[in-house]
């Protein structure tokens, strides 16, 4: 996709195609982020004095010039500091690894390419169903070639392996996989350098021609290192030394594979079958994806579970045509929209078998004559469109006015739902198709109280909040506006339980309108209401985590058939301290196998058991609607220990809120009284929803945590937790220092 500019103005046509010769002859690529379109060496200033290189928590490397010798062997310049700039000059070749690749074209033209690694190791195979040798990219141990320490923090590196001398058997490997592995002067090459024994983390790459020897090059940057943090953190594999898809992308390309399960670990195809992992529709069929890596232990990324629509493929691509503001932009970010081919669709679409698919696909040359915008596909992106979530941006719920909320009162909203992108042009939901239509909902809820909701008095057998139909018992004010009148009022003790509602509560507007037969996605509003507030003023319930927090792995917080979205008080007014999936325990069909009979749905203690699935002993299992057990074994892409990753500022950090209640984890013989439940003191809840062994368990309870108690008993000081008197802050043992924040 051509900018207008360059579309209307043959001067900037003739700088593309001048760039794009470019691109094929003496580019950089294959990941980074760098934006600026050129290859640039930083500006840093001259290492000074000494330091330990064990001892340093940030390594600042760069390679500063690159060559290959006559002989073959390429040979590097790179300098190292510390965090603060200050030369590290003990650096031994035993701290360094070192990859070494050329820039190869690609069919497709224009802006692409593909990597190939000159180091390389036949992998035989002894484990999994592969049954042939393989090439597979490796690289150099620094030990292996010629180390210089200049003792002022820049350092010389030759390396052993040459170019120009391949061994015999390796290029025979790769002509049986139809794999150029000949130096090709005239390319662009990178050199690339990962260090380890240091707790700092560095992997400075260095694209250069060798003919020319030109360093100042447009490189070719498909995704950025920042994009995929978003999510992991801080991406670090292979025993956390590879932290930039710069480095990643001198092995992981077309010409390296697995031996032991005949799968290509070539980037862009692994990085997306891994990522649509148990979506995959060869794992939907009864297979697996799986990769043998080193000591031939087997990954099996059959159950991996993406957090957001898999069609969101501009989270990790990001060009200035596809890319926003939230994201690191690269060059080619918008290469995924521009250029299909079999071995990028295919990734994820591993049911397509490209010998047949209309009419036999041999190569990647036909591809786009389908799959464009006047193609008989349609275009990538629109075909990766999510229609929902760009419709969702058409509706917005808002809260006029809250009121009749003292005890024994029936709560009246007003409000209204408006088109945002037509100048707030309100919808009727009593007449319009979105709200009208088959499947369409739109509810108003009442929850109390705001220091931790309990709904208690809701006259129902959950502690859920009070909903009211909008769609069905909604009256049409005339000024475009709804109001909804509760049917059941605020409790002043009067029923049973004979438990007074006081303090605030919140209202939350939640639902979907439908568009085309597709449920969309409204985003939830809240509104707080005084119950009986000394000064009549609303207070709203804490805040601990925060929604962009949530978002950035997710892109959109939905669940609940698309009713909850992107509101942390609609989710929590629900999952309260007092509610469990008691209901729905004896529909399940088959049952779940942890034994209980109902676990906790408080979001304090389920939303730390989802996270921690693979870390859990025992895998949180949740009974949700239509009786479907839900087992949350996933893996958490980032820190699991970070608790950043999710709550805002210290809110991790112990003494919780004196409002905090236990969680219950028996509702006992009446479900809609409280004071019959058996409970698990706020802190000991909150730490084993991760730490479920029995030693830790232990160790709670040894320090007055307490897992079959009441509330009643906590409230009089019988029951008393003394975990902060270790683990506050400021104490011994601090949650921030335990996880390493």
């Amino acid at each position: 996709m051509l900018p207008a500019l360059i579309r209307h103005s043959p001067l900037a046509l003739l700088l593309v195609l001048l760039l794009t010769i470019c691109v094929l002859t003496a580019c950089g690529g294959g990941g980074g982020n760098n934006s600026d379109g050129a290859n640039t060496t930083p500006q840093i200033p001259a290492p000074s004095g000494g330091t330990g290189y064990a001892d340093a928590t940030t390594l600042q490397a760069f390679i500063t010039h690159a060559e290959i010798a006559e002989d073959g062997r390429a040979i590097i310049d790179f300098q190292l500091s510390n965090e603060n700039f200050i030369a590290i000059n003990d650096l031994t070749a035993g701290d360094i690894r070192l990859t070494l690749a050329k820039l190869q074209s690609s069919p497709l033209g224009g802006l692409s390419g593909n990597w190939q690694s000159y180091i390389n190791r036949i992998e035989e195979p002894g484990v999994g169903p592969g049954t042939v040798s393989k090439l597979q990219a490796n690289t150099e141990a620094g030990g292996d070639g010629e180390l210089s320490n200049h003792q002022d923090g820049t350092y010389q590196y030759r390396f052993a392996a040459s170019v120009v001398d391949i061994p015999a058997e390796i290029l025979a490997q790769a002509a049986t996989e139809n794999i150029s592995i000949q130096y090709q002067a005239n390319r662009t090459h990178r050199v690339a350098i990962q260090f380890s024994n240091s707790p700092g983390k560095a992997n400075p790459v260095y694209d250069w021609q060798p003919q020319s020897g030109e360093h100042f090059i447009p490189q070719y940057d498909v995704v950025a290192i920042e994009n995929c943090n978003g999510c992991h953190g801080q991406l670090a594999i292979h025993g956390g030394g590879r932290i930039e898809t710069r480095y990643c992308v001198t092995c992981h390309n077309p010409g390296s594979s697995d031996a032991n399960s005949a799968n290509t670990v070539d980037f862009k195809q692994m990085i997306h079958k891994i990522h649509r992992g148990a979506d995959l529709p060869s794992v939907q069929a009864g297979g697996e994806y799986a990769i043998w890596g080193y000591n031939d232990i087997k990954h099996d990324y059959s159950a991996v579970i993406f957090p957001r629509d898999i069609r969101d493929c501009q989270l990790c691509h990001a060009g200035t045509a596809t890319g926003d503001g939230s994201q690191t932009l690269t060059n080619q970010g918008d290469n995924w929209s521009e250029y299909a081919s079999r071995a990028a669709c295919g990734s994820c679409h591993d049911d397509v078998d490209f010998a047949e698919h209309y009419g036999g696909q041999p190569d990647d040359n036909n591809c786009m004559s389908c799959h464009a915008s006047n193609g008989i596909a349609g275009s990538i992106a629109s075909r990766h469109r999510n229609a929902a979530a760009d419709a969702s941006a058409a509706f917005e719920a808002r809260i006029l006015s809250v009121s009749n909320t003292a005890q024994g009162q029936l709560p009246i909203v007003n409000f209204f739902v408006v088109n945002p992108l037509q100048g707030d042009q309100t919808y009727d939901i009593l007449k319009d198709p979105s709200w009208t239509d088959a499947g369409a909902s739109l509810a108003v809820k009442l929850a109390w109280p705001t220091t931790d909701y309990t709904n208690t008095g809701n006259q129902g057998n959950n502690a859920n909040s009070i909903s009211i139909n909008a769609l069905s018992d909604a009256s049409d004010n005339g000024d475009g506006s709804f109001q909804v009148i509760s049917a059941i009022a605020i409790p002043d003790g009067s029923l049973a339980p004979n438990v007074a509602a006081s303090g605030s509560g919140v209202v939350v507007i939640e639902g979907h309108p439908v568009v085309d037969g597709e449920r969309v996605p409204l985003t939830n509003v809240v509104s707080f209401y005084s119950i009986d507030e000394a000064d009549g003023s609303a207070k709203p319930r804490r805040q601990i985590v925060a929604l962009e927090n949530c978002n950035r792995c997710h892109g959109s917080l939905s669940l609940h058939g698309s009713n909850r979205s992107d509101e942390i008080d609609s989710c929590v007014s629900c999952h309260n301290p007092r509610n469990t999936d008691i209901a729905r325990r004896g529909t399940a069909n088959p049952p779940p196998t942890d034994g209980k009979d109902e676990e906790s749905v408080d979001f304090k203690t389920m939303i730390h058991g989802i996270h921690a699935g693979r870390f859990r002993q025992q895998p949180l299992q949740i009974v949700g609607f239509g009786g479907t057990v839900h087992t949350f074994d996933a893996a958490f892409p980032a820190e699991l220990n970070n608790c950043l990753n999710c709550h805002q500022d210290s809110s991790y950090s112990l003494p919780m809120a004196d409002t905090v209640l236990a969680t219950s984890n028996d509702t006992g013989a009446d479900v809609q009284d409280p004071s019959d439940d058996t409970v698990t003191t706020r802190t000991a809840a909150v730490c084993a929803s991760c730490h479920d062994r029995s030693t830790a368990q232990s160790h709670m309870e040894a320090n007055g945590g307490n897992f079959s108690t009441t509330q009643a008993a906590i409230d009089a000081g019988t029951v008393i937790e003394q975990c902060d008197l270790c683990h506050g802050e400021g104490r011994t043992y601090p949650v921030s220092e335990l996880h390493g924040l």
